[in-house]
């Protein structure tokens, strides 16, 4: 029943349905991240081979469903609970253990923030790229500290622009997922449940359906009417070797 539970709450964060948002207090950042890793791995990915560094669960693995190999890399004692049964091969966090043009398609979704040397991996991400082969990185830019002390750092678009270049990735496309509204809504959401909920399940679902919900429905609307996307919540990055 536990190991049940455990697949609900994690399918429900990492690719909520649009209904999630009646008991996930972190909806906006949630689905709004989901749904642009769902658009791109809508791609033919057949025949294809895919490296998913900092892979923890493989949360996104089902998307790529299609493609002839998925692997995920992590760092042992990495921030998941559960982590061990998803990571095929484990690494050091910057020195890919695969040789050179092996995949056609790197992924990295919120895991720049933790490396020690960011640039250095990124590195190693080109070198483990076919030619042409793509990186799609996604990294948070206004969110709590989370999985401490290892969580070093956020990024601008320009920053992330700069250390790409210095890793030798070209076309850098960098998207927000969100504008000012969405980044309101979500903080106000989850400092309301953080606050409030406590421990108990029945105070958690009160909490989350009675306040979260609407916070988060309202500040959807407003975002979705005054699109800005001067700060966010995260950024989706798409570039290539």
């Amino acid at each position: 029943m536990q190991k049940v539970l455990k697949k609900i709450i994690n399918k429900n964060f990492f690719e909520p349905a649009w209904f999630s948002i009646l008991a996930n207090p972190y909806f906006i950042a949630r689905y709004q991240l989901f749904k642009k890793i769902q658009e791109f791995s809508k791609s033919d990915w057949s025949e294809k081979k895919i490296l998913d560094v900092g892979c923890g669960i493989k949360p996104y693995q089902n998307l790529f469903k299609q493609a002839d190999d998925y692997i995920g890399i992590d760092i042992k004692g990495g921030g998941h609970y559960d982590q061990a049964k998803y990571v095929d091969r484990y690494f050091d966090g910057i020195n890919i253990p695969f040789e050179e043009n092996s995949f056609d398609l790197v992924i990295c979704t919120q895991v720049l923030e933790h490396s020690e040397n960011p640039v250095g991996l990124l590195k190693e991400m080109n070198r483990a790229l076919k030619k042409d082969g793509q990186l799609y990185l996604t990294m948070p830019f206004v969110w709590n500290e989370h999985e401490t002390p290892f969580d070093f750092r956020r990024f601008t678009r320009f920053e992330h622009e700069r250390i790409l270049k210095q890793a030798n990735f070209l076309e850098n496309k960098i998207e927000p997922t969100c504008g000012v509204f969405g980044v309101c809504g979500q903080l106000i959401s989850a400092f309301i449940f953080e606050n409030l909920a406590g421990k108990n399940i029945l105070t958690k679902i009160f909490v989350s359906l009675v306040i979260c919900f609407p916070v988060q429905t309202i500040f959807i609307i407003l975002d979705f009417i005054f699109k800005n996307s001067w700060i966010t919540l995260d950024y989706i990055i798409t570039t290539k070797k």
